[in-house]
């Protein structure tokens, strides 16, 4: 997959630390987790904005919240918290029962008239298409979130992107918008395109293959960002970022954990999905970060005349101190029946580590427990993070009354 990109500065001033950036990555209702991590951040350091956001898959929508929405970081996260914890799977989705009826396709071949055309996918996304329109006032489905375009305005952001897949050509798409025309970043299997992002752009990028329908935005369709995504972290570089908060869902097991079998016999639909999720959607994050702490260490070693422009980017990254997939197989009894036929079907029940069903458990008992730990994870890593965050940002317990 290469190098992280680490793009000269050209034309840019170096003000001191840098410009923070904070990434989210996806992972569905484990993007709850994130939330607990923005409000333990806002506790400790009240006064910490980002500059650059960028989001993919359920990150986005966070990551829309941080960008549109006026206010604090502990305002903004005491909303997302509210969402989150008011959240019902069919806040989110209803099931697409056509899309689940076996021998559909043999059906359609027999008597092609008697059956419209079928869901795009097992689920539908209205629901939630028209939850963010009612949260970002956007009842059009063209009406670009406003709340952007005024932090822009106000200097509060610098520049924030959106991550999706265009089905059409195979390229990964990043939608940037910003208060000045940034350098278009093209490669063969991606490009970026200035936009006045909508609730269809977050959409787009946070429509999982085959279980959310694409969504169309001008004349192409759209999906997960998180698909063929080999570089999460290059978006922020090449928006000017020195400093990179990555927020990832995803559980970094120990060697022992790993070597343990999470299932018995010849896996189940779910485990193999399983698999899939977490290989398209959460492991790139990781080998981003391994490739971008190697070309650290290589400039660090370089004296700065011998760089060409390049400077090493000061990567912190937060994920999970419990696996969030097997956390959910405690919660399954708290979905609906409708989404318990569905996971069952795929024989969720037969592993231990279920991440479809984490992928899917938009229900407050699940998401509530997501949000305490990562707020606790924030707590354990204060020390760190006040060095990340600069001794301007001082933690709010240390500040005198």
């Amino acid at each position: 997959m290469g190098v992280p990109e680490l793009v000269p500065d050209m034309d840019q001033p170096d003000n001191g630390s840098g410009d923070l950036a904070v990434m989210l990555t996806g992972g569905g209702a484990r993007a709850s987790y994130q939330v607990g991590l923005l409000r333990g951040l806002a506790h400790h350091f009240p006064h910490l904005r980002f500059q650059i956001i960028t989001g993919v898959s359920a990150g986005a929508i966070n990551a829309m919240f941080l960008a549109g929405k006026e206010g604090t970081l502990q305002e903004t996260a005491e909303l997302l918290t509210k969402l989150w914890c008011d959240l019902r799977c069919h806040h989110v989705f209803r099931p697409n029962y056509m899309a689940l009826l076996p021998f559909r396709s043999a059906l359609k071949t027999v008597l092609p008239r008697r059956l419209p055309g079928g869901p795009h996918g097992l689920f539908n996304a209205t629901p939630l298409a028209a939850l963010l329109r009612r949260l970002f006032a956007c009842p059009r489905r063209d009406m670009p979130i406003r709340g952007i375009q005024r932090n822009l305005d106000k200097g509060l952001l610098k520049a924030v992107a959106l991550i999706a897949l265009d089905y059409s050509t195979g390229q990964n798409v990043r939608w940037v918008q910003d208060h000045h025309s940034f350098e278009e970043f093209e490669g063969p299997n991606r490009r970026s395109s200035t936009a006045e992002l909508t609730v269809e752009h977050v959409l787009a990028s946070a429509a999982i293959p085959f279980v959310f329908p694409a969504v169309r935005i001008g004349d192409r369709w759209y999906g997960d960002g998180g698909i063929r995504l080999s570089a999460p972290l290059s978006a922020a570089v090449h928006l000017g970022a020195r400093r990179i908060l990555a927020m990832s869902t995803g559980y970094q097991r120990t060697t022992a954990e790993a070597s343990r079998p999470a299932v018995e016999g010849y896996p189940p639909a779910a485990q193999i999905i399983g698999q899939l999720v977490n290989a398209i959607f959460l492991d790139a994050i990781d080998e981003d970060v391994t490739r971008m702490e190697r070309m650290n260490e290589l400039l660090l070693q370089l004296p700065p005349e011998r760089r060409d422009g390049m400077k090493p980017i000061d990567l912190f990254v937060l994920r999970p101190s419990q696996d969030l997939a097997r956390l959910a197989a405690k919660y399954q009894r708290y979905l609906p029946m409708s989404v318990k036929l569905f996971t069952r079907a795929l024989g969720a029940h037969e592993t231990e580590s279920p991440d479809v069903i984490s992928m899917l458990m938009f229900e407050p008992k699940y998401t509530e427990c997501l949000i305490e730990i990562g707020e606790h994870d924030v707590e354990q890593r204060l020390p760190e993070l006040t060095t990340f965050l600069g001794e301007n940002i001082r933690p709010v317990s240390q500040i005198r009354r």
